[in-house]
This record gives structure tokens, C-alpha cells and sequence, in this order.
């Protein structure tokens, strides 16, 4: 009696109880994730339960903040409706950006689905590989993610998250439609992502097509921000000039001419004979006149010492035959033949030739290409490239470019001599985080799972095609299509899901 009296009746401890043992399931499985991937999980289970701790004394209501997916912080304000008014005061502009970003979203989805299609198939038949991909690399926070450094990513996150929620407002005020509240997410003491909350009854009355541009116009706007930073790192990258023009191998082939005449990764080859090469085309070039066996000399510039000095040297070589070294690859006659390869064909011994431009040219892309190739082309490359650039920092450990190739280049054009080279290449490594997040989240969000943009793009496209469908039927009605599109997207994104879930999972099996 005294218990309940004072507000700990049987239901009270139960409820308790069941917290305490959610709490002790949280912590084992924490500690486990810890010590197997990465301690942030510690850290985030610290969180968590400090989370609870506010929820339950009543300060998140006293903040106006809510405990989502129960790790995530939603802090709420009104702040920034007047600036949110006046950006979308032309309507009329909006709504035809509304329409381009849904049509955007359209085509982007298509290879989305197609893409995903084709995983799961190749998956289901053929099998996935294994990997050595440590686990903690799809965690995607910066500081966290070995392939995702701190300061640069975090700061370009905050920004493609805050264009990504202007967008979802801006949208909401040209169909007419009032915003609740914005703000952003927290996990501890990071921002991890943002949100618009327009009025919901609203939003869920607007006619299907204004709310697909909402909801597409966040995700369009992120790939739209990210190609036109990367077009401003293409202008940036013909402020840099090669500071010793030549060529470089990123690997040497064991027993081969070049390991035995002790040239090393990353040495710069400036002449072959005597004549100047200054890309890789001109050193297969020079290479393409010899036989195997006879002797060239390679004038190189050697590793820079503690002052950056690098010493010239001669090097000879004895060039061996590249049919015996494909040979010893187990490479078919096809093959040899298709290389064009006969007993003359010499060697040298190097993988990954490239000039000194090589690490900047990447991040340019097809507006660094030499070859002459169809305008077509061009126009794919430049379209995928800022999607290209999303694995970048996995083949170079985070890094824009490898460290050997950031030697190579210093500013020299007219805004180099302003900046430098230390700020040039801050600011393009800033840019390149800011499109490496705003293609990722555009991507992201464009999968059609709920409750990502993609995934209410795809109900509101269902509805229209099961609508189209009920129309002809005798007992058609909207709750109906309603109940119907809720299911087939509900199936679909849980479909979806579970196929990337098991990708992952057997990667590591």
C-alpha cells in the first residue's frame, strides 16, 4: 500500500524492470561492438543511456527535444521561418525547380533500382566475395570510418545536410504549405543530420505531385551541389603545375629490369635516352622503339630528402621481353594477342604509370582527358564523375590523392599565387568532402526505402499507378488504393533492405 501510495505500484517496477533489462542487453551488446569493430559504440551506448536518463526526468520536453530511433537527438526551433519566407517568395521558380529536381530524381532512381536488381541477382548466383574491409569502414562518420578523416568531412557534412533541409522547406512554403519546426539531429555531441517539419495534415493532403517535389527536391538539390563544386575544383585545378615534368610508377614489378636496375615507386622519370617524357603515352612511346634486350638509360629524380631536395641519376636498364612476363602471369594466346605482344616486345618492370598531374587530373576527370574520344563520352564522364569520386577515399585511405602526388603539383596560376598551395589544396579538399557528402546523401535518400525521400517518392508513384489500375475496377476506391500502395511499398522497402542487410552480412561470412 505504501508503494502505491507513493507512485511505485507493481506496474511501475515492471515497467522499470523491463528498462533495466533493455539497458543491461544494451550495454552487453555495446561492449561487444567495442571490442569486435570500433569503440564509438561504447560511446554511443553511453549516450543512449543518458538519453533515457533526461527522457525520464522530463529536461528533453523542458529543451523541446524528442529521443528518436533511440539513440538520435531532435532538437526543434522556430528560428529561421522569416528567412525560409523570404528565399521562397518566387513560388512560380520554385515549383519549376521542384519539377526538374522530380524528374532528376525519376532517372536517378531507374539505375538505383536497376543497380540494386543486378547486386541482389549477381549476389543470389554467383555468390558475394569475401572482404577484408574492416567493419568500422560502414560506420559513415567522420573520425570514425577509416576512409572519412575529421575536420574537412565533418564541416562539409554540416553543410550538405543544411542545403538538403532547406531545400525539403523551401519546397513546403512554394506549394503553400506552413513549416512546424526545423532543426537538427544529434548523436553526443555531433550533428547527424538535420529536418524540416512541415504541418502534417498538410503535407499529407497536398496533391501527390507537389509532394513529390518536396520530397525530391532535397536529394536533387544535394547532386546538383555536388556537381557544381566539382566543376569549381576543375577551375581550381588549372591553377597547379607539375614541379618536375616526368613520369612516376606507383609499382615496381619484383625480378623485373627496373628492380634490378633498383628504380623505386615513385621516382620521377623525367628522360628515356635522353628524351624528354612527360606522360605515360610517352613512355610507352620510347619504350614501344626498343627490343628486349637491349640496354636504355632512364634519367630519374629520386625521393625528396628531409630539405625536398631530389637527386638526378642515370639509370640503365636491360629490357627483358614481355612475352616471357606474361607467360609467367598465365596469360592466354587471346590474350597475347590482343596485346599485340610478340618475342621483340620489351619490359621494364612498372605498374601505374602516370605523369605528375596524376592525382589532380583524377579529381578533374574527363576535363583532364588527353584522348581523343567521342563527345558522348566525354558527356557520360562528366556526368558520373562526381559519383566516380565517391571511391576515392577508399583507394587512398581516406586521402583526396596520394601523398607522393600532392609533391608532385604546387600553384602556379594567378589565384595560386594569391593562396598558395597549402590553402589552394585546403580548399579543394574541403570541396571535395562537400561532393563526396552531397552525392552520398543525394544517393542515399534517393533509395526507395521508407522513410528515405526515395522511398515516399516510390508510394506516391505507386499510388498513382495503383489508382490508374483501381479506376477500371467496379469497387474502386482511394482508401483502397491507400491500403494497397501502403502494402506493395511497405513489401518493397523491406525487400530492399533486407538484400543490402544480407550483402553485407555475407561479405563477411
Amino acid at each position: 500500500m505504501l508503494q502505491e501510495e507513493a507512485g511505485v505500484g507493481p506496474h511501475v517496477s515492471d515497467a522499470r524492470r523491463t528498462r533495466d533489462r533493455r539497458a543491461l542487453i544494451l550495454i552487453f551488446i555495446s561492449a561487444f561492438l567495442a571490442v569486435q569493430v570500433h569503440w564509438a559504440f561504447a560511446a554511443l551506448c553511453i549516450w543512449v543511456l543518458l538519453l533515457g536518463q533526461l527522457e525520464r526526468r522530463g529536461i528533453l520536453d523542458r529543451w523541446k527535444a524528442t529521443r528518436v530511433m533511440g539513440g538520435l537527438l531532435m532538437l526543434r526551433t522556430t528560428r529561421g521561418q522569416d528567412t525560409i519566407e523570404k528565399a521562397a517568395t518566387p513560388r512560380k521558380f520554385w515549383r519549376v525547380y521542384g519539377e526538374v529536381s522530380l524528374w532528376t530524381c525519376a532517372v536517378v532512381m531507374v539505375f538505383i533500382v536497376i543497380f540494386l536488381l543486378l547486386s541482389f541477382s549477381l549476389a543470389l548466383f554467383t555468390g558475394v566475395p569475401k572482404t577484408d574491409t574492416p567493419a568500422s569502414q560502414l560506420i559513415p562518420f567522420p573520425g570514425v570510418s577509416p576512409i572519412i578523416p575529421f575536420w574537412w568531412p565533418a564541416i562539409a557534412f554540416v553543410g550538405a545536410l543544411v542545403i538538403h533541409e532547406f531545400a525539403h522547406a523551401l519546397q513546403a512554403r512554394a506549394h503553400g504549405m506552413r513549416v512546424r519546426s526545423v532543426g537538427v539531429l544529434m548523436l553526443g555531441p555531433f550533428p547527424a543530420g538535420a529536418f524540416v517539419e512541415p504541418e502534417y495534415e498538410e503535407l499529407t493532403q497536398a496533391p501527390r505531385r507537389e509532394r513529390a517535389r518536396l520530397f525530391a527536391a532535397a536529394p536533387a538539390t544535394n547532386l546538383f551541389a555536388g556537381f557544381f563544386t566539382w566543376l569549381l575544383i576543375c577551375a581550381l585545378a588549372t591553377q597547379f603545375a607539375v614541379v618536375n615534368p616526368g613520369v612516376h610508377a606507383s609499382g615496381i614489378v619484383e625480378d623485373s629490369a627496373a628492380a634490378e636496375a633498383g628504380l623505386e615507386p615513385w621516382e620521377i622519370i623525367t628522360h628515356f635516352n635522353g628524351t624528354l617524357v612527360e606522360t605515360a603515352a610517352d613512355l610507352s612511346e620510347q619504350l614501344g622503339a626498343h627490343s628486349a634486350g637491349e640496354i636504355v638509360d632512364l634519367t630519374v629524380l629520386s625521393h625528396p630528402d628531409a630539405d625536398g631536395a631530389r637527386t638526378e641519376r642515370i639509370v640503365s636498364v636491360t629490357l627483358t621481353s614481355k612475352l616471357d612476363y606474361l607467360h609467367s602471369q598465365n596469360a592466354t594466346d587471346e590474350q597475347i594477342e590482343y596485346l599485340e605482344v610478340d618475342e621483340e616486345s620489351a619490359f621494364l618492370g612498372v605498374s601505374g604509370m602516370q605523369s605528375g598531374s596524376s592525382g589532380i587530373d583524377r579529381l578533374a576527370g574527363p576535363t583532364a582527358w588527353n584522348q581523343d574520344v567521342p563527345w558522348y563520352v566525354d558527356a557520360l564522364g562528366v556526368a558520373i564523375q562526381p559519383v566516380v569520386m565517391i571511391g576515392i577515399p577508399i583507394d587512398y585511405e581516406g586521402q583526396i590523392m596520394e601523398p607522393h602526388e600532392m609533391e608532385f603539383i604546387e600553384a602556379d596560376g594567378w589565384l595560386g599565387d594569391i593562396l598558395g598551395t597549402t590553402i589552394l589544396m585546403a580548399l579543394i579538399t574541403l570541396f571535395f568532402w562537400f561532393i563526396w557528402w552531397n552525392v552520398g546523401l543525394g544517393l542515399a535518400n534517393l533509395i526507395p526505402i521508407i522513410p528515405f525521400d526515395g522511398g515516399h517518392l516510390m508510394k506516391d508513384f505507386l499510388g498513382v499507378v495503383v489508382g490508374g489500375i483501381h479506376r477500371f475496377s467496379k469497387n474502386s476506391h482511394p482508401l483502397k488504393t491507400e491500403k494497397t500502395v501502403s502494402k506493395i511499398s511497405s513489401f518493397s522497402s523491406l525487400f530492399l533492405f533486407m538484400g543490402l542487410l544480407m550483402i553485407i552480412i555475407a561479405q563477411r561470412i
